[in-house]
C-alpha cells in the first residue's frame, strides 16, 4: 500500500517524489500558468514567440532562469525521477521535435539577437541534462541544419553557448 501525502507542491509516494515539474512533463499537471503540456502543444507560431513561460516547464534545468523569475529549478531526485519516467522522457523528446518545428517554419530569430537563442541553450541543455548527450547533439545539429548557410548571422558567442551546452 503507497502511502499518499499532499502538500502546495508534490506528492510524495513510496519515499519518491515527484514535483509538479515532473508531473507537467507526464501530462498528469499543469504547469503555473496553468496550461498542460498538450495546450502548449497546440500553441500558435505566435503564441510561442510572446509566451515567455513556457520554455521553462518543457525544458527544465537545474539552473535559475535569469529571463522568467520563478521558473521551476530541478533538484537532482527531480533529475532521477524524469530519467526513470518513460513518459516525461518521450515528452521531452516530442517537446524537442515541436520546438524545432516552430524554428524550421519561422526565421525571424535568424539574426544577431533573439530570445530564442536563449531558448535554444536552454533546450539543450535540457536534453542533455534529462535526456542524453545523443538527443541534445541531435537537436543541435538539427539546429545548424536549419540556419544553413545563415549561421553566419548567429554572433560566435551564441553558437559557442550551444556548443558547450
Amino acid at each position: 500500500m503507497s502511502l499518499i501525502t499532499f502538500s502546495t507542491n508534490q506528492i510524495s509516494v513510496s519515499h519518491k517524489t515527484k514535483t509538479s515539474e515532473i508531473f507537467f512533463l507526464e501530462g498528469r499537471h499543469p504547469n503555473a500558468s496553468g496550461k498542460t503540456i498538450g495546450e502548449i502543444y497546440g500553441y500558435t507560431d505566435q503564441q510561442i514567440e510572446t509566451d515567455h513561460t513556457f520554455i521553462q516547464w518543457l525544458f527544465p534545468t537545474d539552473e535559475p532562469s535569469r529571463s522568467v523569475p520563478n521558473s521551476p529549478v530541478l533538484r537532482p531526485n527531480d533529475v532521477v525521477l524524469i530519467k526513470e519516467s518513460e513518459v516525461a522522457q518521450a515528452n521531452l523528446k516530442k517537446s524537442a521535435d515541436w520546438y524545432l518545428g516552430f524554428l524550421i517554419r519561422n526565421n525571424h530569430w535568424v539574426k544577431r539577437y533573439d530570445h530564442n537563442h536563449l531558448r535554444i541553450t536552454r533546450v539543450i541543455k535540457s536534453l542533455r541534462l534529462l535526456v542524453n548527450d545523443e538527443v541534445a547533439d541531435s537537436f543541435k545539429i538539427e539546429l545548424y541544419n536549419i540556419l544553413a548557410a545563415d549561421r553566419i548571422v548567429i554572433p560566435q558567442g551564441t553558437r559557442q553557448f550551444w556548443d558547450e551546452a
